[in-house]
């Protein structure tokens, strides 16, 4: 995109929206900080109006800058998209050519979307946007000669949707269809969880730690079977994340079918390691390391079916 933004979209801002912004910039305490507040608000509201108009789903009240106290501290623009992520809403005001990021808007986004003001505040253009993959973690600003067209945001989308970013399990995103192994065990009653010193449980440590898990069917109709994958993650603030994944048996079979596979890929499709479960076999689980930004995908088979779990650390 070049710096004439001729695709970038034209917004109008309702009373709504302006009620929203000064609300929230009359408890500042200063008017630097409720011009900030002001401005940061009307971006985000201007974003989520876009998105509403492609059927994208937003939680504007989860966001840090709805809460009083990080918008007091923070100057942040978030919006969060369910079981996908944030965005920031950063606003551009005219000359400007780059899109400033302060510290606390560079973590946990997957990405940012300029929006540019005028002098007058009834609509902003936004002008498009940038993956956080395709910028430096330790940027404090972004050329505007690198925003790319909104075509790329649901391009971003898409992807969040494919892959299963694991770093968000820590900042509480989840795909829809993952759930806690606690939820999970309630529902299924997973013969894994019960097994005692459980590297998939939850232990106390120093270490972060999470586990999710979803059901992974194999047939159908009556032979059907129903088995659970969980991955656990473990972060012990070092260059890997410690990852564990587990294919386990539901309350519905007392084993694994025999023949079951499941193997990790690397990002070119390459088979790292693999585990077979045997006759009588209940569960059967790898363990490895990942550094940040690194995919690797899951691949389970049973006879002729086979089904792929796409991560991304």
């Amino acid at each position: 995109m070049n710096m004439t933004f001729s695709q970038a979209l034209k917004v109008f801002l309702t009373a709504e929206a302006h009620g929203y912004a000064g609300q929230f910039a009359a408890e500042q305490a200063t008017p630097e900080k409720g011009k900030q507040v002001y401005l940061n608000t009307l971006a985000v509201v201007a974003v989520q109006t876009y998105l509403k108009c492609l059927d994208i789903q937003t939680a504007i009240h989860q966001g840090d800058c709805w809460h009083p106290g990080s918008r007091a501290i923070f100057d942040v623009a978030d919006l969060v998209l369910p079981n996908i992520g944030k965005v920031e809403c950063r606003p551009v005001f005219p000359g400007e050519k780059e899109l400033l990021l302060p510290p606390e808007a560079i973590d946990n986004r997957i990405g940012y979307i300029a929006v540019q003001f005028e002098e007058d505040l009834n609509q902003v253009q936004i002008l498009g946007f940038v993956s956080a993959r395709n910028i430096d973690g330790f940027q404090d600003s972004i050329p505007l000669t690198q925003i790319k067209s909104l075509d790329a945001l649901i391009e971003e989308i898409d992807w969040c949707q494919k892959w299963v970013n694991l770093r968000r399990w820590f900042e509480g995103f989840f795909p829809a269809e993952w759930q806690s192994l606690q939820s999970l065990s309630t529902s299924t009653r997973t013969r894994s969880l019960r097994v005692s010193n459980d590297s998939i449980s939850q232990s106390p440590t120093d270490d972060l730690s999470i586990s999710c898990g979803k059901i992974i069917n194999w047939g159908s109709g009556v032979n059907e079977q129903a088995t659970e994958l969980a991955v656990k993650l473990t972060d012990k603030f070092e260059e890997e994340i410690d990852i564990c994944v587990r294919l386990s048996t539901t309350n519905k079979i007392p084993f694994l079918p025999a023949g079951l596979r499941v193997q990790i890929l690397d990002e070119s499709g390459n088979s790292c390691m693999e585990a077979e479960a045997r006759e009588a076999d209940d569960w059967i689980q790898l363990e490895f390391g990942c550094k940040p930004q690194e995919q690797f995908t899951v691949e389970m088979s049973l006879n002729e079916q086979i089904i792929r779990e796409n991560f991304v650390v």
